[in-house]
């Protein structure tokens, strides 16, 4: 789009008259309508004015997204995917920082870097700030709001790791800044959307709601809780999965589940209640094999599988992980050989997907 369009649409999607913007930037009505027909062009030292006023990038008013090609995006995670295979974290970060210089209008990346920073904890105090700077930048210019909460809800937790008490209170703002259960949108769907779309959106509105609840009721347990006390939570919060999956192929949704199944696993073992804890292993190990298994990915739970959880881990990745974990328990020692079985089985069949 030419600047002159791209000028009057985002005047008009404001709904701001030409005499508006031109008291807002400090220059006169006649010289707005100009650039609007392509008989003058805005003074360059005017442009930043311009992308503050209309809460954009100066790139964007040149529609320099354009350039940013699928190519450039499969490089760059490429570049991303190279790093992360050596361990480089400090590269990783410096490449997500020059990649949003280059294009800060591509705020999935600014929560990207961040979880990269809480992640592999890259607490110093230059780097947080820089955080900081750029949440500030995105809850300016930002539109979307998904986006944007999925920044505060990362910059909370990665403020509250902080020894210094201002930064603790950014991370209290960034709280503050969430819509509150009470008032959340998706209950609402129903005012905006229909078909499909709605159906969606209430299938989207259950998980979040299950793996918030699911989320809760783990958070309730206490280190210097007993075996018995554990084991209450944890059956409570691998309910709720229950409930929704019935059984089902799950894909992404699977893990939370059998990460409780794995807590409770161990804890029947460490009660001596070993054939309890087969029974939860049999369960985990029967709930993956479906991940492997063509057939069994078709047969999905009716009551989700709509959508996937915004920048979530693969799901290969998810269970490898669980299947690493439950080797590495002393107290499954006895069930290593199925579960190594099926973790070699895991990685033939992803090394040829």
């Amino acid at each position: 789009m030419e600047l002159k369009n791209k000028l009057k649409e985002l005047r008009t999607s404001r709904a701001m008259t030409q005499e508006a913007v031109a008291e807002q930037l400090g220059v006169s009505s006649q010289t707005v309508s100009k650039w609007e027909r392509g008989l003058l062009f805005p003074d360059i030292a005017l442009l930043p004015k311009i992308a503050l006023l209309f809460k954009c990038s100066i790139d964007s008013l040149f529609d320099m997204d354009l350039v940013w090609s699928i190519e450039h995006r499969k490089e760059f995670s490429a570049k991303i995917h190279a790093l992360h295979v050596k361990k480089d974290w400090e590269g990783v970060y410096q490449a997500w920082i020059r990649e949003i210089e280059l294009n800060p209008d591509h705020y999935g990346n600014y929560a990207d870097v961040m979880l990269h920073v809480y992640r592999k904890k890259l607490y110093d105090q230059g780097r947080v700030e820089k955080m900081i700077s750029l949440a500030d930048h995105a809850e300016k210019c930002c539109t979307d709001d998904d986006k944007r909460n999925e920044i505060y809800r990362i910059m909370l937790q990665l403020c509250s790791e902080s020894q210094d008490p201002a930064i603790r209170e950014k991370g209290r703002y960034y709280y503050k800044k969430l819509p509150s259960l009470r008032h959340s949108r998706e209950v609402y769907a129903k005012f905006v959307m229909e078909g499909e779309e709605y159906r969606a959106q209430i299938l989207m509105n259950l998980i979040y709601e299950i793996d918030g609840a699911e989320c809760c009721i783990r958070q309730l347990l206490l280190p210097d809780m007993s075996l018995e006390e554990k084991l209450f939570y944890y059956q409570k919060a691998a309910a709720l999965y229950e409930t929704v999956l019935d059984g089902k192929y799950a894909g992404f949704y699977d893990p939370p589940l059998l990460y409780d199944y794995f807590e409770i696993a161990k804890i029947h073992a460490r009660l001596g209640q070993t054939e309890i804890a087969a029974d939860y292993v049999k369960r985990i190990l029967e709930a993956l094999e479906k991940h492997i298994s063509d057939s069994e990915k078709q047969n999905k739970s009716k009551l989700l599988y709509a959508t996937s959880m915004p920048n979530a881990t693969p799901t290969e990745q998810l269970c490898k992980k669980l299947l690493q974990s439950m080797i590495s328990s002393t107290e499954l020692e006895s069930f290593n050989a199925e579960i190594s079985d099926l973790l070699d089985r895991f990685n033939k069949y992803y090394s040829h997907s």
